[in-house]
């Protein structure tokens, strides 16, 4: 089991089309494996967000960020995930976690 946390900080010109954007992926994308996907908005500055997420396995996150690219089209050179969304951050950082049993 593995636990992404991706703390990132919308461009403020950005933030609607950015709550619309997470509605749709929590709606639309496939969560086979996964325990929790979770965007959490900051009450004080509402355009930081920390995503939370929770799979079964690496396997299992590979899929849903394959999954991505099919909904919202590929990346830019270097970058992990698709364009559309990382044009929406002033910054994002993921961190990846074993959960300890």
């Amino acid at each position: 089991m593995l636990t992404v946390m991706i703390h990132a900080k919308v461009k403020q010109e950005m933030l609607n089309e950015y709550l619309d954007l997470i509605k749709l992926l929590v709606r639309e994308t496939t969560k086979k494996g996964c325990l929790i996907y979770s965007f959490n908005q900051n009450r004080e500055e509402p355009t930081e967000f920390v995503l939370y997420e929770q799979w079964e396995s690496q396997t299992d996150l590979d899929n849903h960020i394959d999954e991505l690219f099919t909904i919202l089209g590929p990346a830019k050179p270097g970058d992990p995930m698709p364009e559309k969304l990382m044009n929406m951050y002033e910054k994002a950082t993921p961190v990846f976690y074993n959960i300890v049993e």
